[in-house]
């Protein structure tokens, strides 16, 4: 069985190291880009089962970076990350499947993820 794949873009060093550690315990291969730009490069380069989108970084916001990833692929599952629980909508209309709201605590984000790859 092929390692599945994931494209993590997130602005924030932090987080960003955070969930690659989470993914790579449980056997996913994480690539991670650090604004929406090179995310959107990385994804039309890469061949990705999942794609996790912080909805504020430099260049392109995560909703941006989806509209643009739909027009190309309109089924691969999408993950929004956001501190902002008012712009639900908005990523849900950008072609997000699942939203996520910051600070991610405790597992049950993890388990989303699972079900998706």
């Amino acid at each position: 069985m092929t390692k599945k794949k994931v494209l993590y873009a997130e602005d924030e060093f932090t987080n960003r190291k955070l969930l690659e550690i989470k993914l790579k315990s449980m056997g996913v291969q994480c690539e991670l880009a650090q604004d929406g730009v090179k995310a959107l490069e990385m994804f039309k380069n890469g061949n990705y089962d999942l794609i996790i989108l912080d909805q504020y970084m430099p260049g392109m916001n995560g909703d941006m970076v989806a509209r643009e990833i739909r027009k190309i692929n309109p089924d691969i599952p999408l993950i929004a990350i956001t501190s902002a629980d008012g712009e639900t909508g908005k990523l849900k209309s950008a072609g997000f499947n699942e939203i996520f709201i910051k600070p991610l605590r405790g597992e049950s984000y993890l388990d989303s993820i699972r079900q998706y790859l």
